[in-house]
């Protein structure tokens, strides 16, 4: 037996994405979904106390275990949104938005300069000796790997670039600690990119030799974050 959701004519499935809140619509729109609510400026709690518990449930349409989603009258909906009450809280809700919305966008742009002020050290090491250090880091973390290659001095020399730019970056640098001290901070990734651009050049002008690598890799990283 299939699930109604999948079955009823009357309704549709909206958010395939994967753990995205996906959706059901009536074509008719006589019924509103929670995240339909939102979208006319409706919060959680402006829900609860404005129009209390849902008309209608119907099946979860992502998880067939899961919750059903509750549906609320459009028709109740409507009347709600035309009394005082509505507009004071959404009024309410939009400048606590707003609020929140400043101090975040502070908090990001203090992290971010003090990301860039931060100090960048990377050390001097004669290539032999940093070829050697980066071989021995690179086949202490894939030992015992399916398939894996052991790094020795008489490796490929794009592949030996990478293995010294990447022992660098979170051996020799401090660039570790630095993002650690980030987690859980508001503009962590914007940060990170700031402090990962300066370690990379740092890199680069103390090892001429890597800097097409330490290029290469802040152009993927910088791709692949966007």
């Amino acid at each position: 037996m299939q699930h109604q959701a999948e079955t009823d004519p009357a309704w549709t499935r909206s958010g395939d994405r994967p753990g995205a809140e996906a959706e059901m619509t009536t074509t008719t729109g006589d019924m509103l979904s929670m995240r339909q609510l939102r979208e006319r400026g409706w919060t959680t709690a402006m829900v609860r106390d404005l129009l209390g518990e849902p008309d209608t449930k119907r099946p979860n349409p992502v998880y067939r275990s899961g919750a059903p989603m509750g549906l609320w009258s459009t028709a109740r909906v409507t009347a709600a949104e035309a009394g005082p009450a509505f507009g004071e809280r959404k009024a309410k809700a939009g400048q606590r938005s707003a609020v929140s919305s400043g101090v975040a966008a502070r908090k990001r742009a203090g992290l971010v300069a003090l990301a860039a002020s931060v100090p960048v050290e990377v050390p001097r090491l004669p290539r032999d000796a940093l070829v050697r250090r980066a071989c021995a880091s690179y086949n202490a973390w894939h030992e015992g790997g399916l398939g894996h290659e052991p790094a020795t001095p008489g490796s490929d020399p794009a592949f030996l670039a990478r293995i010294m730019v990447n022992c660098l970056r979170h051996e020799l640098s401090g660039y570790e600690v630095q993002l650690d001290a980030l987690l859980g901070k508001v503009g962590r990734a914007a940060a990170g990119q700031v402090i990962r651009g300066r370690v990379y050049a740092a890199i680069g002008e103390s090892y001429p030799y890597l800097a097409a690598e330490c290029a290469r890799q802040l152009r993927d990283r910088t791709r692949f974050a966007t």
